[in-house]
């Protein structure tokens, strides 16, 4: 055999070579992704995103993701303050898209209710974390015990007051169920106890800050609405942290008495700084970061088809001057995890 003709037989086996692995690429390709299991779409709709309380519970949802590589984490937060309509839009995406489940926490318990009735009826297994609809769509929830949350807010109050007082409850809108329930505490915690605290007003405060500051003047001082003189409330309450943020804005600029006793929940950095400074007598604090990681580690499970619980209610925990630096407490706050 020739050297040319041993060069050319070379250069055919190569091309046949080469050919036959191009072939055959795509193949395996395919088989490998038949193999390689299909990663989960999990989508997480707060109420909102821009609070501590959610970027905590972000981070906590973002956890369980890391920890699962099968997981691929959505998170879709409404705008702003949030809103009925645009959560129904994030619901209807997420049905548009088929994600494998959902973990939501609803704006308005009612309202919400025909939204994700669509969401079961698509086979999309729902979690509700934090609040639930009137009926509970849902296969499973997750939320805190808000019900303990307003008997500890009650107790703390009545020690301070020594037993006695008129209080105001800021509410942020009507149709949050948390809060419901921590109202009902609130209220359940000085029947039991036989305080003479008093609930002299709810106060619906809403995002307008020049509607709320007009509310909590009518409220405190409604003889002129004079803040020189004693306000007719010895102590408020906000109930969530989005009416704990507008009431501190507003306390803010109106030169809160020091006489005037300020308990908020889910207190965020500022309020936190406040409360170790004096000007806040105490806060109630949930666990965001817990409930977020939670939420999705049985989302993933619901979607492979596995058995969750119906519903698992995690700890409230008073927060005070006192107890700030307590271990426990540091890390209920997050506060290292705050300055990521």
């Amino acid at each position: 055999m020739s050297v040319r003709s041993f060069n050319l037989k070379s250069k055919l086996s190569v091309i046949i070579f080469l050919f036959v692995v191009i072939m055959l690429n795509p193949i395996q390709t395919r088989v490998a992704d038949a193999v390689a299991p299909k990663k989960l779409s999990i989508a997480v709709i707060p109420e909102r995103g821009d609070l501590d309380f959610w970027k905590l519970l972000k981070k906590g949802a973002e956890s369980t993701a890391n920890e699962d590589s099968g997981i691929e984490l959505l998170w879709i937060a409404p705008a702003g303050f949030g809103s009925f309509k645009e959560q129904e839009s994030k619901v209807d995406w997420c049905i548009n898209n088929n994600v494998d489940a959902i973990v939501i926490s609803p704006i308005r318990k009612f309202k919400m209710q025909k939204s994700l009735d669509k969401v079961l009826r698509a086979g999309i297994p729902i979690i509700q974390m934090v609040s639930e609809t009137f009926n509970g769509a849902k296969i499973g929830s997750i939320h805190s015990d808000n019900f303990k949350g307003g008997m500890l807010a009650a107790e703390y109050l009545d020690k301070k007051l020594e037993g006695s007082g008129k209080v105001g409850l800021g509410l942020f809108k009507r149709g949050n169920n948390p809060v419901h329930m921590r109202v009902k505490g609130f209220k359940m915690q000085l029947q039991n106890s036989g305080s003479k605290l008093k609930i002299s007003k709810s106060m619906y405060i809403g995002g307008d800050s020049e509607i709320a500051l007009a509310k909590i003047r009518a409220t405190m001082w409604s003889d002129g609405m004079d803040s020189k003189k004693n306000p007719k409330l010895d102590a408020v309450v906000g109930l969530n942290e989005s009416s704990s943020e507008v009431i501190f804005e507003l306390f803010e600029k109106m030169g809160k008495r020091k006489d005037l006793a300020f308990v908020v929940f889910n207190p965020d950095p500022e309020m936190i700084q406040k409360i170790e400074e004096g000007y806040i007598l105490a806060g109630i604090a949930q666990d965001p970061y817990k409930i977020g990681r939670i939420a999705v580690a049985q989302a993933a499970m619901a979607a492979r088809g596995k058995k969750i619980p119906l519903e698992t209610v995690t700890e409230v925990y008073l927060v005070t001057k006192e107890n700030l630096s307590q271990p426990k407490i540091q890390k209920i706050l997050g506060l290292k995890e705050r300055n990521l």
